[in-house]
């Protein structure tokens, strides 16, 4: 990227903003993990740039800051401004905690309401996302390429290493973020029954948020304060992310699977 491209894509963030704002939505959230642009920006791993945009932290940062800037100002204090952020890449040589911090705290500074703390990268550590084994079979069954069929049943489990899944998985380095700033912080990261969320809540993380524990059990939130409702239902086998580049999304507990991946 030169610099007409990254004023331009920093400027489509703000406008992007401002459309939410006057579509009269209360909340957005900047994605800066999970190895998308910003996040890319930001790691040491894939910035390699020599300008003022790459390497000590300070510079990389900066375009993250120039989006803030964007965003802040046409948030016009009237919608909340979140940002998801890694507080680790999850591979070497990428963003580890002490840099998250000092990433976390430049956005308070910068006028983010609130940071959903999170980790991973969608190209180099997937499942430190979401924690547990991706079914590359399962994958490679969807695909109408035989070539990344092959690929995956050869180097899938290489390409797309596992990450051993626990609930509140990523809380010790979420506290870790929690000392050191004094925004609202959203926790993420296994937070699928009441008592993990109870965990965290107590801990002083203004909500949590969730995905895999509702495509399982849609109902969950509703349960929680009944007996049954004390766990999700997800057994975080993963089906779902591994269909959901190939057919619609879905939990393959709730709704049966594609013909060709019960073959």
């Amino acid at each position: 990227m030169d610099q007409s491209d990254i004023d331009r894509v920093a400027a489509s963030f703000g406008r992007a903003v401002a459309l939410a704002r006057e579509a009269g939505f209360d909340a957005v959230e900047v994605h800066a993990g999970h190895g998308y642009l910003i996040s890319q920006f930001l790691s040491p791993a894939t910035n390699h740039r020599r300008d003022g945009y790459g390497g000590p932290l300070a510079r990389r940062m900066r375009f993250m800051r120039e989006v803030m800037a964007r965003v802040v100002k046409a948030a016009r204090g009237e919608v909340a401004v979140l940002v998801k952020v890694n507080m680790r890449d999850g591979f070497r040589g990428g963003v580890e905690l002490d840099e998250a911090i000092e990433v976390a705290r430049t956005l308070e500074q910068d006028g983010a309401d609130a940071l959903v703390l999170s980790g991973g990268f969608v190209s180099r550590a997937p499942m430190y996302i979401m924690r547990g084994a991706m079914p590359t079979r399962v994958m490679g069954r969807l695909m109408t390429d035989w070539t990344l069929r092959l690929g995956l049943a050869l180097f899938g489990q290489t390409l797309i290493a596992p990450f051993p899944y626990s609930d509140n998985y990523f809380l010790q380095d979420a506290l870790a973020i929690r000392q050191a700033v004094r925004m609202p912080l959203v926790y993420i990261g296994g937070a699928a029954s009441r008592a993990a969320i109870d965990e965290a809540l107590g801990h002083g993380f203004v909500a949590v948020a969730m995905a895999r524990a509702l495509i399982r059990d849609p109902a969950f939130i509703r349960n929680l304060s009944t007996a049954d409702g004390a766990a999700a239902a997800c057994d975080h086998c993963n089906y779902c992310a591994a269909r959901i580049y190939t057919t619609h999304m879905a939990c393959h507990h709730r709704e049966p699977p594609p013909a060709r991946l019960r073959a």
